[in-house]
């Protein structure tokens, strides 16, 4: 493949956010490509970030091939009064242009008017082919954290556990607050929580918000057993190297939140971390496909598995080699790049 101008209408004007720098940029890097944010400039081919004018673009892009990068499950299915609202006010705010109409239908259309779409799970996959029969499957590099070796802790009075992830995904959380309590009546707990510190309310832009005070609504009496640490690459590699254990609990009866993929469970693994996390499809899946015995469908789940955890430094070694023996078989540098070399080849 010659190299591209690969024309990226990104997450971040710097290309820091991890969406751009663990994929497209990652693959670009890798391979010699060039990534151009100015769109005036000329460019061989478009790749589009969720943060594009879904209802602008394919009139603008003069024939180029698109490539649609929709890591997000926005096709799952919403309640249509959701769905309305979210079209209605991208379209009010300015970022997405046309007549207002739900979000689904404005990603729709660009599914069908890309050449190729690059989503993050099967599962979310199957939302795409009724709209492009030229859907890949493609989860973000982690090659800019360290793959830890499992390190035996002391079995502690005072365990600490890590969540990371995004303020709109803390509600999984909820279902912790017994837990937690439980378990710090036997021994002094800490749940560290490695995310933004602040978050907006709506649209990603509007109604900034104090993460902390989310997070005791959340977990209620519980919150004094938990801190929150300012996200970083950082700040996670440096909390995971503190903690017995990783939870991602998950609000399933959110249908985005269903249908996540399984990265945040395969960083875990690559920090040494055995992880516990709640059926959600992509994490049942892959759990089975490492063999490991960690997703909690219930409370006693939970429980049992967290205790046996923090009690068995074995199961815990046990786990972690299983997940990254499945990370070096299916995650790592060369089967990533070769999945985006099969993209472009697709549309080039």
């Amino acid at each position: 493949m010659k190299q591209l101008r690969i024309g990226y209408q990104s997450l971040s004007p710097d290309l820091s956010h991890p969406g751009d720098r663990r994929r497209v940029v990652f693959w670009a890097k890798h391979r010699g490509h060039k990534i151009i944010t100015d769109l005036a400039e000329p460019v061989d081919i478009y790749l589009l970030s969720e943060k594009a004018d879904f209802g602008l673009f394919p009139k603008s892009a003069n024939g180029k091939p698109i490539i649609f990068d929709l890591v997000d499950a926005y096709l799952a299915k919403e309640r249509p009064t959701k769905d309305w609202f979210r079209g209605a006010s991208k379209v009010i705010t300015g970022q997405l242009s046309g007549a207002p109409k739900p979000f689904t239908k404005f990603v729709q259309n660009l599914c069908r008017d890309s050449s190729a779409v690059i989503c993050s799970s099967p599962e979310q996959r199957e939302t795409i082919l009724p709209f492009s029969k030229n859907v890949h499957v493609i989860l973000d590099s982690h090659d800019e954290l360290p793959m830890v070796q499992f390190a035996h802790r002391e079995i502690s009075t005072s365990p600490q556990i890590l969540w990371e992830g995004l303020p709109a995904t803390i509600g999984g959380l909820s279902q912790m607050a017994p837990l937690l309590q439980h378990i710090n009546n036997m021994k002094n707990l800490e749940l560290n929580c490695v995310t933004n510190v602040k978050y907006f309310q709506l649209l990603g832009r509007f109604f900034e918000r104090d993460t902390a005070s989310l997070l005791k609504r959340r977990l209620g009496s519980a919150f004094e057993y938990s801190r929150i640490l300012p996200w970083n690459t950082e700040n996670l590699i440096s909390t995971a190297m503190k903690s017995s254990c990783a939870v991602i609990p998950i609000d399933l009866a959110g249908p985005i939140q269903n249908l996540k993929p399984e990265n945040r469970l395969l960083i875990m693994w690559r920090l040494g971390l055995p992880c516990l996390t709640s059926p959600s499809p992509a994490y049942t899946r892959t759990a089975a496909a490492a063999g490991t015995d960690t997703i909690c469908r219930n409370p006693n789940d939970w429980q049992q598995k967290l205790e046996l955890i923090l009690s068995e430094p074995s199961i815990a070694e046990e786990i972690v080699t299983k997940g990254q023996n499945y990370l070096k078989e299916f995650h790592n540098t060369d089967v990533l790049l070769e999945k985006w070399d099969r993209v472009f080849n697709s549309v080039l």
